[in-house]
């Protein structure tokens, strides 16, 4: 995927809104202890995310998980391309 196609693929599949939705869900659907956190106030930056393809099939775009100012890990959704959700990851260096 070229530059457009990223920016028209994260346009068309509100993937901005879904990052940040699928995060809020998975924070208010687990413990502090489940994510391996020292607590809940932690965040991502929607409109800073990486992409990434993953096989001629699925994308990946990522955002740092922040806590107080430092990156503690990084928050991850995988699409297939016709842009439904696959799959997430809440990594925790």
């Amino acid at each position: 995927m070229n530059d457009f196609q990223i920016k028209n693929f994260i346009a068309i599949h509100n993937v901005h809104q879904t990052l940040i939705k699928s995060f809020n869900s998975l924070l208010n659907q687990n413990t502090v202890e489940d994510l391996n956190i020292t607590d809940k106030n932690v965040s991502i930056d929607a409109e800073k995310i990486d992409f990434e393809l993953l096989t001629a099939d699925t994308v990946a775009f990522k955002s740092d998980i922040n806590q107080d100012g430092s990156t503690i890990g990084y928050y991850r959704l995988i699409f297939d391309l016709k842009g439904a959700l696959i799959d997430d990851f809440f990594v925790i260096y």
